[in-house]
C-alpha cells in the first residue's frame, strides 16, 4: 500500500512540474485569441477572443446566412498560483457553466466542467488539442471517459 501511495504521489508531483514549466498565457493566446469558426449540430458557430493580461473574453455567435447572432460569452482567468484557468460560460438565458483546466502539453489543454468552480464537483471533462496554428479540436467526455462530442474549429483571423 505504501508503494502505491508513493507512486501515485510521485506521478502527481511529476504532472504538476510538467504543467508549471509551460508558458500557459502564451499557449492560451495561440489557442483562444482571434476569430475561430466551427460546425456544431450542422450550424456554423464563431468565436472572437481578446486577451487582457491574465484574462480572456470570448464572444460566441451562431452564424445564419452570414449574419452573427449572440449565443454566449466565456470569460477565462489564469491564476499563476495554481497554473490553472477558470472559465465562466454565460448564456443569454442566464444559464451558466464553469470549468477549471490547464495545459498538459504545448498542444493540449485539459479540464473539468465543474459546479460553481468546485474542483470536487466535476460533471464532465474536456480537452482542446491544437492540431495546427489554425486548427483545433475540442473533445468532451462524460465522467466515465467516453467521448460525447468532438468539434473542429478553424482560425479565420
Amino acid at each position: 500500500m505504501t508503494i502505491v501511495f508513493l507512486l501515485t504521489g510521485f506521478n502527481r508531483i511529476q504532472g504538476q512540474n510538467l504543467t508549471t514549466n509551460l508558458d500557459h498565457l502564451k499557449l492560451a493566446n495561440a489557442f483562444f485569441v482571434g476569430s475561430w469558426q466551427g460546425i456544431i449540430s450542422n450550424d456554423t458557430v464563431a468565436w472572437d477572443c481578446q486577451q487582457y493580461e491574465n484574462a480572456f473574453v470570448i464572444n460566441v455567435s451562431n452564424v445564419i446566412n452570414g449574419k452573427k447572432s449572440f449565443s454566449y460569452v466565456m470569460d477565462i482567468g489564469f491564476s499563476s498560483n495554481d497554473s490553472k484557468f477558470k472559465g465562466f460560460i454565460l448564456y443569454q438565458s442566464g444559464i451558466y457553466m464553469t470549468w477549471i483546466g490547464s495545459f498538459a502539453s504545448e498542444i493540449k489543454l485539459i479540464g473539468d466542467y465543474v459546479r460553481n468552480f468546485d474542483p470536487d464537483a466535476v460533471v464532465a471533462k474536456f480537452e482542446i488539442v491544437l492540431k495546427t496554428p489554425t486548427k483545433l479540436t475540442i473533445n468532451n467526455f462524460n465522467l466515465e471517459g467516453i467521448k460525447t462530442g468532438e468539434y473542429e474549429w478553424f482560425k479565420v483571423k
